[in-house]
């Protein structure tokens, strides 16, 4: 019994070891073929967003960006993992030929843009691909929590467009307020109510070709703004006359008065598109349908009333 009894033991013992061995030998293995383990050892946070990229779904790894080595030689940490061609942080203008390597196309477009412009002279604050579509959780634009996605795009932009030290007068110029008017834009409200078929930042002024709209291929030169409103899937169909270029596009309603103007030499041909005489129209305009409107509501609400009324004596009557 004894004997059998030590017997037994031995054997479990060796059965453990065996179970233990085969663990280990498959969680190795396992991560030398898959992840890199190596760079989860320092970066766990950076890789830990990685697994929600979409690259990563589809098989990259972090040495397909930064270079180095994925193997890590069936240890924690693999001294080959810096190695040959790895290149650790890229620098701004880097990072455009590195998502060029699978992206051709899209980074042929974005060097005509005005952002790779900005950033060939030496402003490095100008947006690079990862400012729109993210860094290491890259998702695909249709991933409502892709930054680049149709409904996020307008705050993504915004993240530099309404920064005073990115658009200041002596980098680009460009007002701060873009997004502010933006937002008291027919397409920004219709957005915010959940119709998603409608304008944002990029169907106006371009994806990854973005151009200033002084340059006359961009898409919101004034000469070819009536084509940019038509386009399919927006209004295809409708024939925009070139004076809708005379038009403050990214207008603020606090920006108008009832202040007659009858000097408007100081204006500019968008700010005097407005004037009829020395009336502002879009002021008086705005003022107009404000009135009919809560003329036409508190019209429509005393005959409602009366009706209510009315039926509430025939019945006391009767």
């Amino acid at each position: 019994m004894s004997f059998t009894v030590k017997s037994l033991s031995h054997v479990s013992k060796m059965k453990y070891l065996f179970i233990a061995a085969i663990v280990f030998f498959s969680l190795v293995t396992g991560v030398s073929a898959v992840d890199d383990i190596s760079c989860y050892h320092c970066h766990t946070k950076t890789v830990t967003e990685f697994r929600n990229n979409i690259h990563y779904e589809k098989g990259f790894t972090c040495a397909d960006c930064h270079g180095g080595s994925t193997m890590t030689n069936n240890s924690i940490i693999s001294v080959g993992v810096m190695s040959g061609d790895f290149v650790g942080r890229p620098d701004r203008e880097n990072i455009t030929q590195i998502c060029s390597k699978c992206h051709l196309s899209e980074a042929a477009d974005y060097k005509q843009s005005i952002h790779w412009e900005e950033i060939q002279k030496g402003h490095p604050e100008a947006a690079t691909c990862t400012d729109c579509h993210g860094l290491h959780e890259i998702r695909a634009i249709d991933d409502p929590e892709s930054p680049s996605n149709h409904y996020n795009s307008p705050v993504t932009c915004a993240e530099c467009h309404s920064n005073p030290d990115i658009m200041s007068a002596w980098y680009y110029g460009i007002k701060t307020d873009r997004f502010d008017t933006y937002k008291e834009s027919y397409h920004w409200k219709a957005l915010k109510s959940g119709y998603v078929l409608v304008a944002t930042c990029a169907d106006c002024h371009g994806n990854h070709n973005t151009k200033s709209h002084t340059d006359p291929e961009s898409s919101t030169y004034p000469a070819n703004l009536p084509d940019t409103c038509g386009k399919e899937d927006c209004h295809p169909g409708v024939k925009f006359d070139a004076k809708i270029a005379m038009g403050l596009v990214h207008d603020k309603e606090s920006l108008h008065t009832g202040k007659l103007v009858f000097d408007k030499s100081g204006l500019s041909v968008q700010e005097r598109a407005y004037f009829l005489g020395p009336f502002d129209l879009a002021y008086w305009i705005a003022i107009f349908f404000k009135i009919l409107t809560t003329g036409v509501i508190g019209f429509f609400a005393i005959m409602v009333f009366l009706d209510l009324f009315s039926r509430v004596k025939l019945h006391r009557r009767w």
